[in-house]
């Protein structure tokens, strides 16, 4: 019967003998039939099962996938963060009233358009740099004189904004059409930033700037080196601040190296005062040499406070000047 069609097993199936069936002969001539007829069927359900197999086998494979995509995504910094880098500055003079030029190795910005006479080094987390700066402008007097202009400064890496400076332009000097005094608050990160100078929301100019490390802290003084200025080699008539009063009319530095065990004791000198503006705080400011005789990890100490500091190899030092430059 293996072999049998339906139309040929309904014809033998009548020539049995016709009485009556209990219910399990029933039961086990049905399972027959449907034993015979299920090859056919059960061919289907491998092929079936082998789709639903396959299916699954994909789902499963293509879950890390996008699971380790997504997490990589994640943890890589997006870029979109940041903003690109505007046009860099440049040193310009500008030209007193004799027609001669003044200013020309500390006037930075973009010729003909803004400029700032800026210090000799940013610093982040500094607010000595940005105490006292004179901005001016060229174009329209009558649409600079007299209106109020703030300066943004947007991180490029990141794009965090602060904002540096707001004020009213004056009349020019030096051969600008406008001008003010202001000051800077202090740069929140190192890094490059852009400088946008804003009449409201309109963009007058915008240059960029590139902002060291923060200098080197210890206690109440302050190492004026930035720390990524920090490398092998001599520091002649460095500056060390010291916030406090009563303070001696020297103080020493005591350098200890990590690696070597040994100390190295720098004096520093030629105490100057000062009151701080804002805090009305005394400070006192020190001079002297230091040297750092090779890299690696040291302990500076200053009235016994200390900090720990690493002090980098010279061409670090120089293979990061060339990448902010």
């Amino acid at each position: 019967m293996t072999h049998l069609s339906d139309k040929e097993l309904l014809k033998r199936m009548k020539e049995l003998p016709a009485h009556e069936l209990n219910g399990m002969q029933r039961t086990r001539i049905i399972q027959s039939i449907r034993e015979q007829k299920a090859p056919g069927r059960r061919f289907g359900f491998i092929f079936q099962q082998a789709g639903i197999l396959a299916a699954l086998l994909a789902v499963l494979t293509l879950v890390p996938v996008l699971f380790w995509e997504n997490l990589n995504s994640d943890l890589e910094p997006h870029s979109s963060t940041g903003v690109d880098r505007a046009e860099a500055g440049k040193y310009f003079a500008l030209m007193d009233d004799a027609g001669k030029p003044v200013f020309l190795d500390s006037n930075y910005g973009i010729p003909g358009k803004v400029s700032l006479l800026s210090p000799p080094e940013w610093v982040a987390e500094d607010y000595r740099s940005g105490a006292k700066i004179m901005v001016y402008l060229w174009g329209n007097p009558d649409k600079l004189v007299n209106h109020n202009m703030k300066i943004e400064a947007i991180h490029v890496d990141t794009g965090y904004k602060q904002e540096l400076a707001a004020f009213t332009l004056s009349a020019g000097m030096y051969g600008s059409d406008a001008h003010t005094l202001t000051s800077f608050k202090p740069f929140e990160k190192h890094g490059v930033w852009n400088l946008r100078f804003m009449f409201g929301k309109e963009t007058f100019d915008e240059f960029s700037i590139y902002v060291k490390e923060p200098y080197v802290e210890i206690g109440q003084a302050t190492l004026m080196v930035s720390r990524e200025d920090l490398a092998a080699g001599s520091f002649e008539n460095v500056n060390l601040e010291v916030e406090g009063d009563n303070l001696p009319e020297k103080v020493e530095l005591e350098l200890f190296s990590f690696e070597e065990g040994t100390s190295e004791v720098f004096s520093f000198s030629d105490k100057q005062e000062y009151i701080k503006a804002g805090s009305g705080k005394t400070i006192s400011m020190y001079s002297g040499d230091l040297v750092l005789k090779k890299s690696g990890k040291y302990r500076m100490t200053v009235l016994d406070k200390s900090a720990n500091v690493n002090v980098r190899k010279p061409v670090d030092r120089l293979g990061s000047q060339m990448r902010r430059d």
